[in-house]
């Protein structure tokens, strides 16, 4: 039943994920999502972790958004 009502929600409300946004050293205003879609803000955190450990990116935020695709293949 609780499978039943998570698919349901999943479909009425989407998937949550999580993106880290980046700027790029030096760039100015340019603004990028990274390459990868988190299903945790945990695992988010943790790519924001070693982005930060690079002088190529400068961290801006982690965002959470729903989308209706399943962005992951899992069930």
């Amino acid at each position: 039943m609780k499978k039943t009502l998570h698919k349901i929600h999943n479909f009425l409300f989407g998937r949550v994920y999580y993106a880290v946004i980046v700027g790029e050293a030096g760039s100015g205003n340019r603004y990028d999502i990274t390459s990868q879609i988190h299903p945790t803000q945990a695992s988010a955190e943790a790519h924001r972790h070693r982005i930060e450990a690079t002088r190529a990116f400068i961290y801006i935020e982690t965002v959470k958004f729903r989308s209706r695709k399943n962005y992951l293949g899992e069930g």
